[in-house]
């Protein structure tokens, strides 16, 4: 046993124990920590070990790395760019309820157990290799002997000589097991035998066959729907043509809402899996997998698997199972997929790439999208990068060249764009005297589609019943008593909620700051919308679809089918209803307070607005029936409103490019935001202000603050940020190495920041 490097999943610096020699680094080991347990990753020996007593592992999980050697390169590289631990990253890629099993057989009688009992890692490690490579099968490798739990249970033949007498039906199992290359799922095995599950019983206590649980889901296996082959269009043809298969490339593909994105994708999937290539399918959220999930599994069947946090662990293992043991070749997932331990990966699908669900808000905070690229680039495939309302930064780099731009400009056949109506809130209210939620111009509009037999889609990007109550004595909110925030009041549980840390409260009956019974609730949120739609068309069918409705495992799925089948007449939502969905006979999309997020002290609220408002308004008229939208605003003149309503993407980047680039915003320098939490606010400040004296004089950095953040208060932690810009990436990279920060300290980083609240 000799010093071994191993770092754990936890805000410790990589900690020294007693291993095996030859132990292989990205083995996954368990040790003790404390008075506990955990799974650490091996890194190597330790040249410089500590001069105290050291305590040994407690086992090895994983006879060699199971992770492809591209997988383990990329995370690498993202642990080294995101400043945290390749151990951080390896559960989004092996879930950690995942456990080889030791005893699988080789093809010269010995296990892998008796491998490691003579220690014979380097063995172990060729044999790890031979299996990334696919030059050798462990059909057994990830089975599991535990006859619980979700799988499909598994007969094989054993090694041990059959006795000379057997029964009639014991010789039509073992006959049928030889016949079948010695293994057979059990439900297959008695039809075929034609005998009872008693013969098996008696079989595997004699030790002539052995079950093993197949980590393979039925959930996985899905009803394949009717393949529709479309031809593509000129301009689609010409995007295909554009993707050269086999060799890295980074394309943007920018196609106006229902221009036939998707059709591009599948044409471009079934060219790479001809090559005998796989194919990795990223999607931001869940609620887009099953209507492309059924499109998959028409065109491609049995050859599609899927993985997205909504899934048990079961699920998770059986997907990883899949990918490691090469059966499916689409795997599509959200953010956490482009780690996915797929191999020989041809391409790299990026839908919506403009959607900040692929930047994770939480430790540790990868940019998917950007991640797919590095992986690309190390698997040398193409990837696409699709989108209606490109991030700007892929539309900056395609314009320098560094992407390769491709433009669907045009809806295939029939379908043309949606009208769009912009109605004035300023003019409504000196009309009415008063502020409404519907202006006169929406509500005839929806009386007209509900007429029609249509549906309608109803936009309003805030939950809850009021935003906020407050006191109209003394004319304070009713704030979070953890965070500094107001709380939202959610009419259906009669309660008030803290949308950041979960907190929630009955209402008062009085203002806890002065006690005068005056409180009343401001603002609107999408339970509002549904009560006055229910009171305004009692005959329509409304569903709403929010954070607060489809907590449930399958919630947003099913409501989304629902709506799609046309058993839904108005459709309620959040901006989870902008993403990419198709409601053939939806016509009208009506956009409540368009202009909410420019209110936000951001400088991508303008870009975040225009491309919700043009991606909702694109879910009209998807189909042969014509669409129109209803945009509601106070702030009509403004340039994101102004080009979402013509949906002019292009437009609107020529005119919020030189507005970042005179003030140095991204994509013109690069951001780091350094952030400080603590039990004060002063102690939180210090350490940035130390952080800061550490970064100054780095050659082409600059640094803002320390400030107070916009939550300066999140889960009774006071909070600081100090942000970091550079016209170089590099510039970044080099103040890391010179300042770089203690793990589980009051400090972290955020690298290419996206929120800043």
């Amino acid at each position: 046993m000799i010093p071994t490097r191993i770092e754990l999943n936890r805000p410790l610096p990589p900690l020294t124990y007693l291993a095996p020699p030859g132990l292989p680094a990205g083995v996954r080991v368990q040790v003790k920590v404390r008075a506990g347990a955990a799974m650490g990753l091996v890194l190597g020996p330790d040249p410089d070990p500590p001069k105290v007593k050291l305590r040994p592992i407690e086992g090895v999980v994983d006879p060699f790395p199971l992770l492809p050697p591209k997988v383990r390169e990329l995370i690498a590289f993202a642990a080294g760019y995101y400043a945290c631990g390749e151990a951080a990253l390896l559960p989004l890629a092996l879930p950690q309820g995942l456990r080889a099993r030791w005893e699988s057989p080789l093809a010269d009688g010995r296990t892998l157990a008796h491998l490691r009992e003579a220690g014979a890692w380097e063995e172990l490690s060729a044999l790890g290799e031979a299996w990334h490579a696919g030059a050798l099968k462990l059909p057994t490798f990830l089975h599991r002997p535990e006859r619980r739990g979700a799988g499909l249970m598994e007969v094989r033949l054993t090694d041990r000589p059959h006795p000379p007498k057997v029964t009639a039906s014991q010789a039509k199992i073992l006959l049928a097991l030889e016949d079948a290359g010695g293994a057979l799922l059990e439900e297959e095995l008695l039809d075929v035998a034609g005998v009872g599950i008693g013969v098996l019983a008696t079989l595997e206590k004699h030790g002539l066959i052995e079950k093993l649980k197949r980590v393979d889901l039925l959930s996985q296996r899905r009803e394949a729907g009717v393949d529709r082959i479309v031809q593509l269009n000129e301009e689609q043809q010409g995007a295909l043509e554009g993707i050269e298969v086999g060799r890295f490339g980074t394309h943007l593909l920018y196609g106006v809402t229902g221009s036939g994105k998707t059709e591009v994708y599948l044409a471009l999937v079934e060219r790479v899996l001809a090559q005998g290539k796989r194919v990795l399918w990223m999607v931001p959220e869940i609620g887009l997998t099953p209507r492309l999930l059924s499109r998959l599994e028409a065109r491609f069947p049995g050859l599609v698997a899927v993985g997205h946090a909504g899934l048990n662990t079961g699920e998770r293992v059986a997907d990883v199972v899949r990918l490691l043991n090469d059966e499916p070749s689409i795997f599509v997932g959200v953010r956490n997929a482009v780690l996915a331990p797929l191999r020989d990966v041809g391409l790299i699908i990026v839908d919506e790439e403009h959607e900040g669900s692929y930047k994770s808000e939480e430790h540790p905070r990868i940019h998917a999208r950007d991640l797919a690229i590095k992986r690309a680039q190390l698997e040398d495939c193409p990837v696409v990068l699709g989108s209606a309302t490109p991030s700007l930064e892929s539309w900056q780099a395609a314009q320098a060249g560094r992407y390769k731009l491709l433009k669907l400009t045009q809806r295939p056949g029939t379908t043309v764009m949606p009208t769009v109506e912009v109605v004035d809130l300023r003019e409504v209210y000196k009309a009415t005297r008063r502020k409404v939620l519907f202006s006169p111009r929406l509500l005839e509009a929806l009386a007209d589609t509900l007429k029609r037999g249509e549906q309608a889609m109803i936009l309003l990007n805030r939950r809850g019943f009021e935003n906020f109550w407050m006191c109209r004595a003394c004319g304070k909110p009713l704030e979070c008593p953890h965070c500094a925030l107001s709380l939202t009041y959610h009419k259906g549980h009669w309660r008030l909620r803290c949308h950041l840390c979960g907190f929630e409260a009955v209402p008062p009956e009085a203002c806890p700051a002065c006690g005068a019974e005056h409180l009343r609730g401001v603002g609107e949120g999408t339970e509002q919308v549904e009560e006055q739609l229910t009171a305004l068309f009692p005959t329509a069918r409304i569903l709403r679809l929010d954070r607060d409705t489809t907590s449930r495992r399958g919630s947003l799925e099913a409501g989304l089918l629902a709506a799609e089948s046309g058993e839904v007449d108005f459709l309620v939502g959040t901006q989870m209803l902008a993403k990419g969905h198709t409601f053939p006979r939806l016509t009208l999309v009506g956009i409540l307070n368009a202009d909410q997020g420019l209110k936000v002290a951001d400088f991508r609220a303008a870009e975040r607005t225009f491309q919700l408002l043009t991606q909702v308004a694109g879910r009209a008229g998807r189909a042969e029936l014509p669409g129109k939208v209803v945009l509601q605003t106070y702030s009509p003149d403004h340039p994101a409103v102004q080009c979402a309503v013509a949906q002019d993407f292009e437009a609107f980047a020529a005119t919020e490019l030189p507005f970042r680039q005179s003030l140095g915003y991204p994509p013109f320098v690069s951001l780091t935001l350094y952030r400080a939490e603590s039990d004060t606010p002063e102690a939180a400040k210090q350490a940035l202000d130390a952080l800061k004296q550490r970064l100054e004089g780095t050659p082409g950095l600059r640094l803002l603050g320390p400030i107070e953040a916009p939550v300066a208060r999140a889960k009774d932690r006071w909070r600081m940020q100090l942000l970091a810009k550079a016209a170089e990436r590099g510039t970044l990279g080099l103040a890391l190495r010179k300042a770089p920060l203690k793990r589980g300290g009051d400090l972290s980083l955020d690298r290419d920041p996206l929120q800043f609240g």
